[in-house]
């Protein structure tokens, strides 16, 4: 559990690139997620060049990190692999970048997830600048590096915000 306890976002990197070994575990973490139906809606786009990492990075107000990093990882929802009557693809995504940034912070890496489903102008600036086919959306960004800060323990725990049995 080290790495859920000091997860941390981090928006600084310095301009090492990350390892292959480590963009492939991290791959792999993200694709070890549960998903409805077992449907596995999810792909990646690993993103390197300077070049495309500011021109995505220029889409969001809140992509700053993106900007700073020597790669970015998109994920990607197939909403033909998620199917039509697939409405849980979202979860699906989402814990897909949970165990990526778990699995980041495993690695001795940085990262910071960045939103861009549901809002609409995000997810469809990064479809068009990343070409993507018709059926396949952004989800999210994360940037990924070697932190320039490092993963700390920070106690999120609030016991206040528990209930049993009923509210």
């Amino acid at each position: 559990m080290n790495a859920i306890f000091t997860r941390r976002s981090i928006r600084e990197y310095d301009s090492r690139p990350v390892e292959p070994e480590k963009l492939d575990r991290i791959l792999r973490a993200g694709m070890q997620a549960p998903s409805a139906m077992n449907r596995q809606p999810w792909e990646f786009l690993v993103v390197t060049r300077p070049e495309t990492i500011q021109t995505i990075a220029s889409l969001s107000p809140y992509a700053k990190p993106a900007a700073r990093a020597p790669m970015v990882l998109v994920p990607l929802v197939n909403l033909q692999v998620a199917g039509e009557k697939n409405r849980f693809w979202v979860q699906d995504l989402s814990a897909s970048v949970q165990n990526i940034l778990l699995q980041i912070t495993e690695e001795g890496l940085g990262g910071c997830w960045m939103g861009i489903y549901p809002d609409e102008s995000r997810t469809q600036a990064l479809h068009d600048a990343l070409h993507l086919p018709k059926q396949v959306l952004p989800f999210a960004m994360i940037s990924i590096g070697h932190g320039l800060q490092e993963n700390h323990w920070v106690d999120r725990y609030q016991p206040d915000k528990i209930h049993y049995e009923t509210y």
